[in-house]
């Protein structure tokens, strides 16, 4: 599925318009807790978006995924709004979703994974324009990213210092945290803080458990930090430290 996709999703522009934000607007935001893209009004321009989303239904149909073939066939006869699925995946609601593709007879899960594939180079440009108008550091110490409101697909032990950094898979934002804290329930007694390393490797790959609210993030140990576009795939090649994690019991909270 990377195959076919990583490459249409490389080379796609953005699908929507800026997002005007200032930043005193983007401070007051964060001091507030919400992340930058909450409330936004975002604009999408519908031949845009729809020939985004064909391309990866078709790519990804042509390689086999046949349940992929009605949810093309729907974006084909406009049956389907791009800009109104981009916005519920913007906005975290899966409901609303899953709603309008059970009206279709569609899979919802394989329509979410479609509209927020396609809503990331978009994203990874927000990203790019918002990002600077923050310093995260003592500003934003929660979870989820300060720039799409995702959960942090993982940490990431950055540069000499090995400073903490969590990543968005969504936007590929980066933001640094404090070393010694569970990044869900801010819990700092160490005695409940652990750490599990896969059978064989402890050079730069673990897993962060907190015993107070049973969750966990996988974290890599890196010099410089994993490009946007390839950290899904990091994501992905790492999911021998999911089950590591969730076969004791521990889980990773989503948005």
């Amino acid at each position: 599925m990377y195959r076919v996709t990583l490459p249409l999703l490389r080379s796609a522009g953005p699908i929507a318009a800026p997002i005007p934000l200032t930043e005193d607007q983007a401070r007051t935001k964060l001091s507030k807790g919400e992340f930058l893209l909450h409330g936004a009004a975002l604009v999408f321009d519908h031949s845009a978006a729809r020939e985004l989303m064909l391309g990866l239904a078709r790519n990804l149909e042509e390689v086999g995924l046949v349940a992929m073939s009605p949810i093309r066939s729907a974006l084909e006869g406009d049956r389907l709004i791009p800009e109104e699925l981009l916005g519920h995946v913007a906005d975290g609601d899966y409901p609303s979703l899953a709603a309008r593709a059970e009206e279709q007879a569609l899979d919802p899960a394989l329509l979410w994974t479609l509209a927020q594939s396609a809503l990331k180079p978009t994203l990874r440009v927000w990203c790019g324009e918002l990002a600077p108008l923050v310093h995260t550091a003592g500003e934003w110490e929660k979870a989820c990213c300060f720039i799409c409101g995702a959960p942090a697909s993982l940490g990431e032990l950055q540069g000499n210092e090995q400073a903490k950094h969590l990543r968005c898979g969504q936007c590929g934002a980066d933001w640094l945290i404090r070393r010694l804290q569970c990044i869900y329930c801010g819990n700092e007694d160490t005695s409940l803080l652990g750490i599990l390393y896969p059978e064989g490797r402890r050079e730069n790959v673990r897993v962060e458990v907190c015993d107070k609210c049973h969750g966990y993030l996988k974290v890599v140990a890196r010099f410089a930090p994993c490009s946007p576009e390839e950290l899904a795939v990091e994501d992905l090649s790492t999911l021998y430290l999911d089950c590591l994690a969730q076969g004791r019991g521990y889980r990773r909270p989503q948005r």
